[in-house]
């Protein structure tokens, strides 16, 4: 493989395009490598939505959701007879 690049790299310049066929492969490269890169992208933000996506859902099933603004997190329940008199006043 290396000999036949070799070889077509000294025809390439013997025929005096070989300026040409470096530009040609350098644009390839690089295209190649941008969407590569794009790709890997995309790929890595739709894996990081789902994972936050699924870190939400799982956190929501562990915690209970608190009451909305103007709500109590106190639990109320019926007054009995029972209970001590409480003078808060102070």
């Amino acid at each position: 493989m290396v000999v036949f690049l070799l070889i077509l790299v000294l025809l390439l310049a013997a025929l005096g395009v070989l300026g040409l066929a470096l530009k040609i492969a350098l644009a390839a490269f690089v295209g190649l490598t941008i969407a590569v890169v794009a790709f890997a992208a995309v790929g890595y933000y739709m894996v990081r939505h789902q994972v936050r996506k699924a870190q939400q859902s799982f956190n929501a099933a562990v915690n209970p959701q608190r009451p909305a603004m103007g709500g109590t997190s106190v639990e109320v329940g019926r007054p009995t007879r029972d209970d001590p008199p409480v003078d808060d006043r102070y």
